[in-house]
């Protein structure tokens, strides 16, 4: 007797078609389709990705993504103990599906795009907002941010006569809000810096982008630290400059080995307070060595410090904008510590590159947002930075503890990296066969969000990144069980 399958759709999804896309694809455009013609009604329950998995012939990691893009799309909720349910919101109007991602060469034949926009295609963009939650590196929790104060500065600036706010503004930011800055990084990183260097942008990857244009033409090579900031090496290369993926180890970017691949570089990116992903320190060798080929070769060095307000063990070693400012480029952000739809960041400049960064800020945008540089000026000078970062430093800390203590029970699958600042670390699998993507795809699929260690660049093995601030530590216990069984389920 043949068993008759469980599940509403047909093993048809799955089978080759001419476009060519992935099952996961076809099985979510599947269930999106049973939503909007109302064969899945409201609050009604979604088979199971076992059962999916068994009725269409399929991986379960493979129907896990499609439920997960689902869930992503608020089309799904999940209910913990319960299962997947249909939203009860009323459904959208139906859609062609999504165009499947093509490669270069596809994507020229059907429209004509630039050499650049080819090679960003490695690195789409962004289509639905990242949530804050376990483990999401680099997501500050919003429920800490305090919104009265800012709401109240808002309301007062708003209020200010003038029109500071209503026209058009300098390209290199409120004067306010310049000296507010060269204050913090002064006093936060030990920087040496007048208002008069400071470049509001709105983020840092502007930033970066200003440094490659001002410092580098196109086909000029930049280092850059792998594993590392995939975002910032997109924007490198979309400026037109050879990236050069320059290994780091335990005391941060290997220099030799950078002269080895490219010793006529103009830029290095790279981030010497806490290495991203790998949390490393850049050592002082390295960081004299750095400095030396810098001035010896007439480059520059973009020294990105993201997360330098949050420390919690150690006295940090002096930036490398303090040692060496005249070849240095410091770039800090208030996305990450405040809340990233601020999009307000910066750049120490150098005294005689000022003018040629402000003429790129000025072509680029004309200047970051008036109103939130004034608003940001205010909550600097008044004291609410100040304090927001000893209250989230505190948080932070205490959740940095609770993760490193229940992550204890993965020390027989994982060896973590040092977690002494920020706001993530980073574990590498004792199995270097596991497949880090397939890990976060089915944690991802339980409603965690860790990312791949191969997602930052080539690595000699497999590895998770936890961003363990948005996770309370009522919570982190039971995320890192769904890690756990992730991780052996795979191995199994």
């Amino acid at each position: 007797m043949v068993k008759k399958a469980t599940s509403l759709f047909s093993v048809d999804v799955i089978k080759p078609d001419l476009t060519g896309r992935p099952a996961h694809m076809r099985i979510g455009e599947r269930i999106r389709a049973a939503i909007s013609s109302g064969a899945l009604a409201l609050n009604a329950r979604v088979p199971s990705s076992r059962t999916l998995a068994r009725d269409l012939g399929v991986a379960r990691n493979t129907v896990d993504e499609a439920l997960s893009q689902l869930v992503a799309d608020g089309l799904i909720v999940r209910r913990r103990g319960a299962g997947s349910f249909v939203s009860d919101r009323p459904p959208r109007p139906a859609v062609p599906p999504a165009a499947p991602r093509i490669d270069a060469k596809r994507a020229s034949a059907g429209a004509r795009i630039s050499n650049r926009a080819k090679a960003l295609h490695c690195y789409p963009g962004h289509y639905q907002p990242s949530r804050a939650i376990p483990f999401t590196p680099s997501l500050p929790p919003s429920e800490f941010f305090p919104r009265k104060a800012w709401k109240r500065l808002v309301s007062r600036e708003v209020s200010r006569p003038g029109t500071d706010y209503w026209e058009y503004g300098a390209s290199n930011g409120l004067p306010a809000l310049r000296e507010a800055i060269a204050g913090h990084a002064t006093a936060m990183r030990g920087t040496r810096a007048s208002a008069d260097q400071v470049i509001v942008t709105t983020s840092t990857q502007q930033a970066v982008e200003l440094s490659a244009k001002v410092l580098a033409d196109p086909g000029d090579f930049c280092w850059v630290e792998t594993p590392g900031y995939q975002p910032v090496q997109h924007v490198l290369r979309s400026a037109g400059l050879d990236v050069v993926q320059v290994p780091v180890d335990e005391q941060g970017l290997d220099v030799e080995a950078g002269r080895t691949l490219q010793a006529h570089a103009r830029l290095a990116y790279v981030t010497p307070s806490h290495q991203y992903p790998m949390g490393y320190e850049m050592s002082l060798t390295r960081r004299h060595a750095l400095l030396s080929w810098a001035r010896a070769e007439d480059a520059y060095i973009v020294e990105d410090d993201y997360d330098g307000d949050y420390r919690y063990e150690g006295r940090p070693i002096t930036s490398l904008q303090d040692m060496g400012g005249d070849r240095v480029i410091y770039v800090g952000s208030f996305n990450k510590i405040l809340f990233p739809g601020l999009r307000v960041a910066y750049a120490l400049v150098p005294e005689p590159l000022v003018g040629a960064f402000v003429d790129a800020k000025h072509a680029a945008d004309g200047h970051t947002a008036l109103l939130s540089q004034g608003v940001l000026a205010a909550f600097i000078s008044e004291g609410h930075l100040a304090h927001h970062l000893r209250t989230t430093r505190d948080i932070y800390n205490e959740r940095r503890l609770a993760f490193l203590e229940e992550a204890q029970g993965l020390r027989g699958l994982m060896e973590f990296g040092p977690a002494t600042a920020g706001m993530h670390v980073t574990g590498l699998f004792k199995d270097a066969r596991i497949v880090d993507r397939a890990v976060a795809a089915a944690c991802a699929a339980r409603g965690v969000v860790v990312d791949p260690l191969s997602k930052y660049g080539a690595i000699d093995r497999g590895g998770l990144v936890f961003g363990f601030a948005g996770a309370s530590r009522d919570r982190t216990g039971e995320c890192l069980e769904i890690v756990r069984r992730a991780i052996t389920g795979w191995k199994a």
